[in-house]
């Protein structure tokens, strides 16, 4: 009977295990919060962070991994269900998803404000150190940028044109928001960066929740915003 008890066990981190390389291997968000993860916890262990504070970071990890773990599991789930509920898979869906969004966003400001401490003397001065900056570099950077956008959208799509997909201009105005913010407040009120990074954040990832961009359009969208953003306050700020 004990030796029953020991193989049900084995079984059941065999399942569990299963589970998660799973979703590792088919989920592109949990592999997004992996590497996150791995940043994170680097940076705890490399600025020395107290244990419960470091603890508090890996409730937050765990938070949103577990959450994204569900999500997966009721998509899969819901997948099965017939086609006359559709409207039933479609809520059961946003609502998983709404777990892995409430966790994601208090996980990111309760570490920011952890980590907030422990970051170098003098980098609140960033923003205005890169404002200060040579424009000349920032402009060299985004024609490079700009050529590989067309270059890329001329490669991957059969009929070329300006218009249409690359890149995204909500991901560019969005995150252009946030330069601009984070040039104004950053070194007098350093949390109203990440909560603007991550409307921009949020912006940029309904255009790939709702298939409209695809990631690299995103991507290249996002950073055009910043540089273009960079751009205007090296020129005019002064």
């Amino acid at each position: 009977m004990r030796k029953k008890r020991n193989h049900s066990l084995l079984e059941s981190f065999n399942s569990a295990f299963n589970g998660l390389f799973f979703v590792f291997k088919n989920e592109r968000n949990f592999k997004i919060h992996v590497l996150i993860s791995i940043f994170v916890i680097f940076f705890s262990l490399f600025w020395h962070i107290p244990i419960a504070e470091f603890l508090i970071i890996l409730l937050f990890i765990s938070l949103v991994m577990v959450c994204e773990i569900i999500n997966t599991a009721m998509e899969f789930l819901s997948e099965h269900i017939e086609n006359d509920k559709i409207y039933i898979v479609k809520i059961i869906k946003d609502i998983s998803a709404s777990a892995v969004l409430v966790s994601s966003i208090f996980a990111f400001i309760g570490g920011y404000l952890i980590f907030i401490k422990y970051f170098p003397e003098g980098f609140r001065n960033i923003f205005e150190n890169i404002r200060n900056s040579s424009w000349h570099l920032t402009f060299i950077i985004l024609i490079i940028v700009s050529g590989l956008s067309i270059l890329l959208k001329f490669i991957t799509e059969k009929k070329f044109s300006l218009a249409g997909g690359m890149p995204s201009i909500h991901a560019g105005i969005a995150f252009s928001i946030w330069t601009g913010i984070s040039f104004l407040t950053f070194k007098d009120y350093p949390v109203i960066s990440p909560l603007v990074f991550l409307l921009a954040f949020w912006v940029a990832q309904s255009r790939l929740t709702k298939e409209i961009h695809k990631l690299i359009e995103v991507i290249i969208g996002g950073i055009l915003g910043i540089i273009v953003t960079i751009l205007l306050f090296q020129i005019f700020w002064r």
